[in-house]
């Protein structure tokens, strides 16, 4: 499946000209669910490395982009301490770039969270890989430097990041 993807992205790529763009950054992600009354609010923080693909004449852009991150915040059921041990994913972004410096995105993502939970000094962990889907609104600082704020959706699991991209 992931050989597959790699072949359909390379191939994406090929009638797409000139300008493209690597980019290095960094945020802040709230990862949110709700099962059965029972509300879990945790915090990561991620570094990303992406490459827009710049269509000539156009204002459409692609991105592929791999996020990876640690949590930074944890959250309690009852007595059960629940913290982020790793979160990683990778998204494909269909941009739409305004004159102005803001632009709008739609991303399908394949993400992988890791859960630890503990109680009276044991814990277990969770790893789940899952397909969501999100989108998101940015805006040009400078040529070099962008801030954006995106929100996706995994199974029932809610994801909200604001950070930054510095171009390269």
């Amino acid at each position: 499946m992931f050989k597959k993807s790699l072949i359909a992205l390379s191939l994406l790529t090929l009638p797409l000209t000139a300008a493209a763009n690597w980019s290095a950054g960094a945020g802040y992600a709230n990862l949110s669910a709700e099962d059965d009354g029972v509300d879990v609010s945790l915090g990561a923080i991620y570094g990303s490395v992406a490459y827009e693909f710049m269509q000539k004449d156009s204002n459409i852009s692609l991105m592929p982009e791999l996020r990876i991150g640690t949590g930074v915040s944890d959250d309690t059921i009852g007595s059960v301490k629940v913290e982020v041990e790793s979160f990683t994913a990778i998204s494909f972004r269909g941009q739409y770039n305004y004159d102005n410096g803001v632009y709008l995105y739609l991303m399908p993502s394949y993400a992988n969270l890791d859960l630890k939970a503990s109680l009276n000094g044991n814990s277990i962990t969770e790893d789940d890989w899952e397909f969501g889907f999100g989108g998101g609104v940015g805006k040009k600082i400078n040529d070099k430097t962008r801030i954006e704020a995106s929100f996706e959706s995994y199974d029932d699991t809610d994801v909200f990041t604001v950070g930054f991209k510095y171009s390269f």
